[in-house]
């Protein structure tokens, strides 16, 4: 073989490449032959054997994997067929492309090597292995063999399989590879077994959680009182904020009123005004009223006896029910509540209770108010409508009885 013909086989090689694969191919790319090429040259550089020839081991390097475009399953023999259709169409003589088919086969067997080519074809070949980006590679080997195979094992199986392959099965046998390459493959077999042992880990944490989960509803009980009493709080947020914005309105609609309108009744061409002024004043303020009932903050129950404190009738986690006791009795009292589980989710359970009590306080009073706020407009809109009208009518009256000037 001469290079003519390996540069002419590079060239047919990238092409096959570019116009085979797609985008199902992850690991066997064309940057994946440059760089087992460029690996397969520097071991040639290396090596001290003159018998060696360079051109049939990177013919058959070029065509190691080229089979995968073709077809996955058999790539070994399409890559033998391709190499071999290739030499004979550059009129290469029957011995050396029996060299090449040999030196492509042996690559895939798990025999040592006989000659030296074979044993650089066969470390080239798994160059990877040594490689600083092993568990990437690894993991798009993984994947690409996902897009062609259905049945691949999980992650961890899957490097469970290569770290029983690295540690027994394979091998490197050039003194190039030994000495470049043996060490950072050490290295990836390390990485492996750390990575099985963060899982195993991971895994045992993971069944532990869903054993203790199983067996105890404890976290799903605390979830509850957390989400409910934390969507109580936000409704109970969502009601001030509606009074807060009634009462906001109904504030600026009077400033206005007395800024503009009520110092204008005075005058007695604009008395038709008053009595819907007057309308809508009093429902202003009385929405303004319940505003502030709805809003105001409410401590009850501050004369809390002891008795119903015992009879565990009573919220004792709301602050009104024991801001007035001595620290030591509301010490006391906690150690009581926390003693036992029934306990406390009976005080939560109240705490939820009242809360709910308040809500429905506040939201009656709301809706109250937002009712006698839209009456108000309403009534007062009506009646500025029949003002004007009154008004209308009262002056063309008097335009007809107002005899003319002679």
């Amino acid at each position: 073989m001469n290079e003519t013909t390996v540069v002419a086989a590079e060239k047919y090689i990238k092409n096959l490449l570019s116009e085979q694969m797609n985008k199902n191919f992850l690991f066997h790319s064309q940057g994946y032959a440059n760089k087992t090429v460029n690996k397969a040259k520097k071991v040639l550089e290396f090596s001290t054997d003159e018998s060696i020839n360079a051109n049939n081991i990177l013919l058959a390097i070029w065509f190691l994997h080229s089979g995968y475009a073709i077809d996955y399953d058999n790539h070994i023999q399409e890559s033998i067929h391709l190499a071999t259709t290739f030499l004979k169409e550059k009129k290469c003589v029957q011995k050396d492309i029996d060299v090449v088919v040999q030196l492509i086969e042996s690559a895939w067997k798990n025999d040592k090597p006989i000659k030296d080519a074979e044993a650089i074809v066969k470390d080239v070949c798994t160059w990877f292995y040594a490689s600083e980006d092993f568990e990437e590679m690894l993991q798009l080997l993984r994947l690409e063999l996902e897009n062609f195979n259905d049945n691949n094992p999980d992650l961890d199986t899957w490097r469970l399989n290569y770290l029983e392959k690295l540690r027994i099965e394979h091998r490197y046998y050039t003194e190039f590879a030994k000495e470049n390459w043996q060490e950072q493959k050490e290295d990836n077999i390390l990485s492996l077994i750390s990575r099985l042992q963060k899982a195993e880990k991971t895994e045992k944490k993971e069944i532990l959680k869903a054993r203790l989960k199983d067996e105890s509803p404890q976290r799903a009980i605390q979830s509850l009182y957390r989400i409910e009493l934390r969507n109580h709080i936000k409704l109970s947020d969502i009601a001030d904020t509606k009074a807060n914005i009634l009462l906001s309105v109904n504030a600026i609609i009077i400033s206005l009123l007395l800024a503009n309108l009520i110092p204008k009744l005075d005058s007695p061409s604009n008395s038709y005004l008053i009595y819907p002024t007057v309308i809508f004043v009093l429902f202003s303020i009385a929405s303004m009223i319940m505003s502030v009932l709805a809003t105001r903050p409410k401590v009850d129950n501050t004369n809390v006896v002891e008795d119903e404190i015992k009879k565990k009738d009573t919220n004792f986690l709301f602050f009104g029910n024991f801001h007035t006791m001595e620290l030591s009795d509301f010490k006391s009292k906690l150690r009581d509540i926390i003693k036992s589980k029934e306990s406390i989710y009976d005080s939560l359970s109240m705490d939820l209770y009242y809360l709910g009590k308040v809500l429905q306080e506040k939201y009656r009073l709301l809706r109250w108010t937002y009712t006698v706020f839209l009456i108000g407009v309403i009534l007062s809109v009506i009646a500025f409508g029949f003002a004007l009208k009154y008004y209308g009518m009262e002056d063309e009256l008097l335009d007809a009885v107002t005899p003319l000037p002679k």
